[in-house]
């Protein structure tokens, strides 16, 4: 039946093609303006009137009748032989149709459970002999001694850190530095100073993470500002 609907879609569209090429040629012979209007489909119905004789009816006719046989054809089940056979000339893999592989798969799922059962125990002897020697290699890569590596220590410090004497004028010179600051009324604030604008300085200590502080400058009665000396 696939066969007989793909032989008679290909003959419709012979015979369409046949009698539209035949249209077109008994236009150009008439006049060559008239012949372009043929070439264009529905538009060169308004050339049949011109054109009409009894050999162009028949082959008018048969161009219909290719068409219909063609279409139907197609519609009936020829597109899928087409293309199967496109497909196969071409060296493509064919379509399989959905019922073949569910057969296909049913097939697969109603195989004998003995070499399934095999295969799992085999799968699962070697999944658990991979276990054992991952395991062994982490415990020999546990137990493995790390390497110590020692450095020489200088017997004597290379520098020490010391709090020094400095003007409180030039403290806008200290931004970042860390300072040991005696108010006016005798206490005492040690920290970085992070900002200083509008006479005031903003002191952050370490204990207290980003907290800064703010104090007049006019309040710095004493200001000591660490720095690095070499031994």
């Amino acid at each position: 039946m696939k066969i007989m609907l793909t032989i008679a879609a290909v003959l419709g569209g012979l015979l369409f093609i046949f009698s539209y090429l035949r249209f077109v040629l008994s236009g150009f012979r008439y006049h060559p303006i008239t012949g372009l209007l043929a070439v264009i489909p529905v538009v060169n119905l308004i050339t049949i009137p011109t054109l009409m004789d009894t050999k162009l009816l028949r082959t008018i006719i048969i161009g219909i009748i290719g068409l219909i046989l063609s279409v139907s054809a197609w519609f009936l089940g020829a597109d899928k032989s087409l293309q199967k056979h496109i497909a196969t000339l071409r060296g493509q893999p064919t379509i399989v149709s959905s019922k073949t592989q569910a057969l296909v798969e049913k097939k697969n799922k109603t195989a004998p459970q003995d070499k399934s059962s095999e295969n799992k125990k085999a799968s699962a002897s070697t999944t658990k002999i991979e276990a054992e020697i991952k395991d062994t290699l982490t415990q020999e890569h546990q137990e493995a001694p790390q390497a110590v590596y020692f450095e020489i220590l200088p017997k004597k410090a290379l520098y020490s850190m010391k709090f020094v004497d400095i003007p409180v004028q030039k403290i806008d010179t200290l931004i970042g530095r860390i300072v040991r600051i005696t108010k006016a009324d005798g206490a005492t604030i040690e920290g970085q100073i992070q900002n200083i604008e509008k006479g005031s300085v903003f002191i952050s200590k370490n204990s207290e993470g980003n907290i800064a502080y703010e104090m007049l400058i006019g309040n710095i009665k004493q200001l000591l500002v660490m720095v690095r000396r070499e031994k």
